[in-house]
């Protein structure tokens, strides 16, 4: 490490995580844990790739003001993120400096923590493979990148101080822009913004109840709580929700978990608390309610917008509500829509989710293109109840019906 950093600067952290397979490559649980750790640190987060992630740590080293200087903070902050990751359950290596993109190769290709003064960039990274370079951070497509590797490699530049002691005119005159972007990149003296980690906010409200619930009345207050500050903040993000979970811990130390699908996007806390309660009556938890706590999926509200000759429809809060209470009254598996079975049993169907959604009303072009794509099929009218029929038989084939 060099103690030799000064307070005042814009310091940058890299984390890379050694050792991630292939097959964690294609997964998101190992990147979100390393993103979930930068964030544990700073709130300016970007996310390189899978196995690295930078974070903006200007001023953190207050959270380690007991230190005597501005260097021994930092250095304080590395070893908490270290200490942190072996929690998380991975080795990492730390890059401290004050450009990021340094930050980032000296990272990934020196092990363990590295902490690298202003100015100093190139004393830590001259003598990297050039192969280490990672051209995207320069901007470089594949195709581009793959030219200027060979040519480098053809003049004999091996190292990133090699190409960061090539002359810059000459550079910009036979490499073009790329050429002089990938210099500075191996000078440490690139200049970017952060592409900063978009939290996706998250809904859900919880309580710890002080004594235990066994009515349903008390619980209709807590829900109610609980689901009216669901709703307002997403209605602050502009969301609504089609899908809610209710999670119950129970004085036994198990859980009873209940969920609710709506058919259309809603944000009506009364509507939410009716079919909260309706399914626990139906679905009652076995043994007091110790904790409570509701997740809502958030997603885009609907957008209604009729036409001056379509009817209106039932409005889907109070409809879905009838729904559910004629669920507990006749039982869930007899509510719904009946749809016909494609059998050969007579009268064959099963009940499905009743949905409102309507499409709109097809022009005779599209009805003409549907009917030409679609396979033909036999309608035909049955009788209830079955009728007698008459068939008149010529050279042993129907005739007349």
């Amino acid at each position: 490490m060099d103690p030799k950093i000064s307070a005042g600067e814009a310091m940058f952290a890299c984390i890379y995580r050694q050792s991630v397979s292939e097959n964690d490559r294609g997964e998101n649980a190992p990147s979100e844990s390393l993103v979930d750790l930068a964030f544990t640190f700073s709130p300016l987060v970007e996310q390189t790739s899978v196995d690295t992630v930078v974070l903006d740590i200007e001023g953190c080293d207050l959270m380690f003001a007991a230190k005597p200087g501005f260097s021994e903070a930092l250095s304080s902050e590395a070893d908490a993120i270290r200490q942190r990751a072996a929690e998380f359950g991975f080795r990492i290596n730390v890059a401290i400096a004050a450009n990021p993109d340094a930050a980032i190769h000296v990272a990934r290709n020196i092990s363990d923590v590295t902490m690298i003064p202003a100015g100093a960039e190139l004393t830590h990274l001259g003598k990297l493979s050039l192969k280490a370079i990672d051209y995207l951070l320069a901007g470089i497509e594949t195709d581009r990148a793959v030219e200027l590797r060979e040519t480098l490699t053809l003049w004999g530049v091996r190292t990133f101080g090699e190409l960061a002691k090539l002359p810059l005119k000459g550079i910009a005159q036979r490499l073009g822009p790329e050429g002089v972007r990938l210099q500075k990149l191996a000078q440490g003296k690139s200049e970017r913004p952060l592409v900063l980690v978009q939290l996706r906010p998250g809904f859900e409200q919880a309580i710890e109840l002080e004594h235990p619930v066994e009515e349903l009345e008390p619980l209709s207050f807590i829900l109610s709580r609980l689901l009216n500050q669901l709703c307002a903040n997403l209605n602050a993000e502009a969301l609504a929700t089609n899908e809610l979970r209710l999670r119950m811990k129970l004085e036994n130390r198990t859980e009873h978990e209940r969920a609710i699908t709506l058919p259309v996007p809603m944000r009506n806390p009364r509507t939410f608390l009716r079919l909260f309660l309706l399914d626990i009556e139906s679905h009652p938890p076995p043994a007091p309610i110790v904790a409570v706590a509701i997740t809502a999926e958030p997603v885009q509200p609907r957008v209604l917008q009729t036409g001056l000759f379509i009817p209106l429809a039932p409005e889907p809060e109070k409809l879905e509500v009838t729904l559910a209470r004629l669920a507990k009254l006749l039982g869930a598996e007899n509510v719904g829509s009946p749809e016909l079975l494609d059998t050969h049993r007579p009268d064959a169907f099963r009940m499905k989710r009743f949905d409102l959604s309507r499409g709109r009303k097809k022009s005779n072009r599209d009805r003409q293109t549907v009917i030409g794509n679609r396979q033909c099929v036999i309608g035909f009218r049955k009788f209830r109840p079955p009728w007698h029929a008459k068939v008149h038989i010529m050279h042993g084939r129907p005739s007349q019906i």
